[in-house]
């Protein structure tokens, strides 16, 4: 078969239509051929793409200082169009202040870059996709996890949304890590020395100490999330105000479990509060409720078993809207749909991506992938699916480059860890509390929960928040007389005399719980082989 003739312009046409990584390795091709080095010439096309799709996104088309049209062309610097502001005399280029600024790396290997790190590719594999289809020789593999970081980061700066209905609300905790530091710092003071963990290891204190980061999460019934890393430990009223308020608007219902934060922050802002116990299904399973009813016996049944509950203040509820009858709350709520369902799957997603996707991040970085895990999954909620494509990450890349986000290479190396955590004398006081709590139920096991109520170690402030039906048994077991008579201000008075108090307390902790072993305890019994 004949070859074909080739026309000058029928290459031309060609090479037009090429890929940049296509048509770079055509120039390296000629460029071994000819003995001849065009890189600068390369450089100079891959400046020259960017100013152009800048100036169409309209980037640094005003002053990034004070935001004035008036400016003009000041020559050229490194190839790159200069500007300045006849107002204030700033210079600047199209690339001030974006994520761009002082790359090397054209725009098809950005988005490239953008679309492996939304499909969650490691960073050998990063690697290995540039080396071997982008050319990018002598690229490693720290310069690839600093580049998915300003990604990640830029991502995660962006504004979260505003939540309203029927918001959901609820905090899981992230293990403490200094994954990549060489000096380990204890979080939990230093009679505790803080040693690298190899394999399923059990915090001293659980998630009310410094061991764990807070990570609070919101979610509304369209779907839409905030979620923050808050602190090392324990929440406090005050810092999930400054927050979340700002992302609250016209609430009609806050879920939450009974969490006493969530309370407070709803009577400041006088928002109906539905209270959900995490051991709700073990309240209501104790009283006889089943779980599967059939016939309509059954339905009666556990009816009378939940309004029974519910007037007696130990099961899920209404607050900040006064007195309220069994029916009427019932109504609500299934017209509603008040739950915690949502939350509690936003969890499980986070735990998935931090542990399994990332395999594990330093806890200095959690709020840039806890920010990047929100961003993500708000845009699925906003387009209906999630981003996978290069089509996708091309959208994202520009939503980037407009809202200006920008992490440096030398402060991402720089980063410390800046979060919240409970003072030397809250830390002494919780583990005090811990062992007082461990020998009253006898469980060497037993940490403090975020639902215990008191996280203040408050006896008096626990013990009024206990259903009047716990107090009386309470002060039956002590052999208080004419205990139903009293008030209950009165009643707590003469339960806290008891010598025996301590344990008290205890022992009613002990009752809430689902399981009086933490998850985490558990996981390391089974990882060594303890028959449960």
């Amino acid at each position: 078969m004949a070859k074909k003739n080739l026309m000058l312009e029928d290459v031309v046409a060609f090479v037009e239509q090429l890929p940049y990584v296509k048509f770079k390795h055509i120039v390296e091709c000629y460029s071994k051929a000819q003995n001849s080095d065009f890189s600068d010439t390369l450089n100079q096309l891959t400046v020259s793409n960017f100013e152009q799709r800048l100036e169409r996104l309209a980037i640094n088309s005003f002053c990034p200082r004070c935001s004035s049209e008036n400016i003009v062309r000041n020559g050229r610097k490194n190839n790159i169009q200069q500007f300045k502001c006849k107002d204030c005399k700033r210079r600047f280029t199209r690339f001030t202040d974006t994520i761009l600024e002082k790359t090397r790396w054209h725009w098809d290997i950005w988005i490239k870059v953008l679309e492996m790190t939304i499909n969650n590719y490691s960073i050998t594999d990063m690697m290995n996709v540039l080396i071997k289809d982008y050319g990018c020789d002598g690229i490693n593999y720290k310069t690839v996890w600093l580049w998915r970081m300003k990604l990640i980061h830029a991502l995660a700066d962006m504004p979260m949304p505003n939540l309203t209905g029927v918001v959901q609300v609820d905090e899981t905790f992230i293990r403490e890590s200094q994954k990549g530091s060489r000096k380990l710092s204890s979080m939990i003071g230093n009679h505790v020395e803080r040693k690298a963990r190899y394999g399923r290891q059990p915090s001293h204190y659980g998630v009310m100490g410094a061991e764990f980061a807070t990570v609070v999460t919101a979610i509304d019934n369209r779907g839409y999330c905030v979620c923050k890393v808050a602190s090392l430990g324990k929440l406090s009223p005050e810092l999930f105000f400054d927050l979340f308020d700002e992302h609250f608007d016209n609430i009609a219902y806050l879920c939450s479990d009974a969490n006493s934060v969530y309370e407070d922050y709803c009577q400041l802002r006088n928002t109906p509060h539905y209270v959900r116990p995490s051991n709700f299904l073990k309240i209501i399973g104790n009283h006889g409720y089943i779980i599967q009813a059939t016939d309509d016996f059954e339905k009666k049944t556990n009816k009378k078993v939940l309004e029974h509950l519910y007037y007696e203040g130990i099961t899920d509820k209404i607050t900040n809207r006064g007195e309220m009858l069994f029916d009427k709350f019932n109504e609500i709520k299934y017209q509603n749909g008040l739950s915690l369902g949502r939350v509690n799957e936003l969890h499980n997603e986070i735990k998935q991506y931090i542990y399994r996707d990332m395999t594990n991040v330093s806890t200095k970085y959690l709020q840039d992938y806890i920010g990047y895990f929100t961003y993500i999954h708000n845009w699925r909620i906003t387009n209906g699916h999630y981003p996978t494509s290069l089509t996708d990450a091309e959208a994202i890349f520009i939503e980037i480059l407009k809202a200006k986000k920008n992490l440096t290479s030398s402060e991402v190396r720089q980063k410390r860890l800046e979060l919240p955590k409970p003072s030397s004398r809250y830390l002494e006081v919780l583990k005090v509390e811990t062992e007082k709590a461990r020998h009253a139920i006898a469980n060497p096991y037993f940490k403090f929960n975020e639902e215990d109520g008191v996280l203040s170690f408050n006896k008096r402030e626990y013990l009024l928040d206990l259903p009047k039906t716990r107090l009386y048994a309470i002060a039956k077991e002590c052999h208080i007389p004419r205990y139903k008579k009293l008030a209950l201000w009165s009643l707590v008075s003469l339960i806290l005399k008891q010598k025996n108090i301590q344990d008290i307390l205890y022992q009613q902790l002990a009752k809430d719980r689902n399981q009086l072993i933490d998850e985490e305890d558990l996981e390391v019994m089974r990882s060594s082989g303890y028959v449960l």
